[in-house]
């Protein structure tokens, strides 16, 4: 891919990544699931109460206003100034930047997150984004994620009527299964947990409510794609 591509695929992903996150922020909402299942997995491998956390992509900063809360030392980054600054202004460490060239110094973090993040990437990407993650680790430190589950890449794309350029509207590029993710994974990490799982809210649905969302959990889990499954990944550097 020569430069001029890759420059225009970037530019695209941009403008993808600040229409969702500051014209519908709303989008994110469905997000919060699956974002505190993350932040009670680093409560539980937490070394000290002080913890310093990287969250790669903010959505509507719902994880790091969470973390915060819990007294960690959090950062985000993200390639949206708009949404750099809106953090910024909330008291939160937060650079605009990508994950394949990230602006922090080596073995800067104990935990860093990347959640429904590496399917935005392209292979090269990918591999330099985690090679990047490893730099930025410290030597007991923890990656957590998680991707979509077998996504059928071709059913969410869509066409510009002005360009007619064909694009998956939320702009992935890769699908993954339990054991490609695990495979990827076991390449720069001593050691990943990889499992299939759907995130779903309990809290204040009610018995109907509560019913419908215990049904999608045991769906997920068995892989059904009505249910919207992701694979959840921690890895130990």
């Amino acid at each position: 891919m020569n430069d001029t591509i890759s420059k225009s695929c970037y530019d695209g992903q941009n403008k993808l990544w600040a229409h969702f996150q500051n014209k519908s922020p709303e989008t994110f909402e469905d997000a919060k699931p699956r974002l505190d299942y993350i932040l009670r997995a680093i409560s539980r491998k937490k070394i000290s109460d002080v913890l310093s956390v990287l969250n790669i992509g903010a959505g509507n900063g719902y994880f790091e206003e969470r973390a915060k809360q819990s007294g960690w030392e959090i950062y985000s980054l993200d390639p949206d100034e708009i949404t750099v600054k809106r953090l910024l202004e909330k008291g939160i460490k937060a650079s605009k930047g990508h994950i394949e060239q990230m602006p922090f110094c080596d073995r800067s973090f104990d935990f860093v997150v990347a959640s429904e993040v590496l399917e935005h990437l392209s292979d090269n990407q990918f591999r330099s984004g985690i090679g990047e993650i490893v730099r930025v680790m410290r030597n007991v430190g923890w990656f957590l994620g998680t991707v979509p589950y077998c996504e059928n890449l071709s059913l969410n794309q869509v066409i510009c009527p002005r360009c007619g350029e064909i694009f998956h509207r939320w702009g992935h590029k890769r699908s993954f299964d339990i054991r490609a993710i695990r495979d990827e994974l076991s390449q720069f990490f001593s050691g990943a947990v990889v499992k299939r799982r759907t995130f779903v809210r309990f809290q204040g649905r009610g018995i109907a409510g509560t019913v419908k969302s215990a049904v999608r959990l045991i769906l997920g889990t068995c892989g059904a794609e009505i249910a919207s499954p992701n694979i959840f990944f921690v890895a130990k550097k």
